[in-house]
């Protein structure tokens, strides 16, 4: 796990490293966008609604928000369990560096905040003599690792996003990993 986030580390300085130009620092091509997006994780039947919100304080530094609701697809889940509820609310801070192209813009974050998650299922199996119902809820840390690639038209642009979470190690990084997909406007 130390070495997969120290590989990451090491690619994102060299990047940024090697990108870097001599002479005057060009201008910053956004200074605040937002983008909201609609995503899914890669392993399971979710569908999260999300906003993006990036500052860029230098044209290679920049400091983020992301914000995000989830909640399961109910008939996508186990058979004999009615699911009455089952979302997550998520937000996250984090900072990040960019490289850029004529029309594309590459950033490269690291993000943590906290997760509120709630959950209510009923068991109706016609074996058991009556249903039983559970409810969780509770909070959590997330912290992970988030690529971001947009597609640059003027003021507007799409975006993509892939959030791999690091908490959980190589198990949760596959079974909880984010992409989203969205547009996004230049608001400074």
């Amino acid at each position: 796990m130390n070495r997969i986030i120290i590989i990451i580390t090491l690619s994102l300085i060299t990047g940024s490293a090697m990108s870097q130009h001599s002479g005057s620092q060009q201008n910053i091509p956004y200074r605040l966008t937002t983008e909201p997006a609609i995503g899914t994780k890669l392993m399971a039947m979710d569908v999260q609604v999300s906003n993006l919100l990036q500052y860029n304080v230098h044209k290679r530094f920049s400091i983020i928000s992301h914000s995000v609701f989830s909640f399961a697809i109910p008939f996508a889940r186990m058979e004999d369990v009615l699911q009455n509820h089952n979302y997550a609310l998520i937000q996250k801070f984090g900072i990040g560096t960019s490289l850029y192209t004529k029309h594309t813009m590459n950033t490269f974050s690291f993000l943590a905040g906290v997760k509120y998650y709630a959950y209510s299922g009923t068991l109706d199996n016609e074996h058991l003599p009556e249903k039983i119902t559970t409810k969780s809820t509770g909070t959590t840390s997330d912290f992970g690792l988030m690529y971001n690639l947009k597609m640059v038209r003027k003021k507007y642009f799409m975006s993509t996003r892939l959030y791999v979470p690091l908490k959980d190690g190589l198990a949760g990084m596959g079974e909880n990993a984010t992409i989203e997909i969205g547009a996004g406007i230049k608001l400074r």
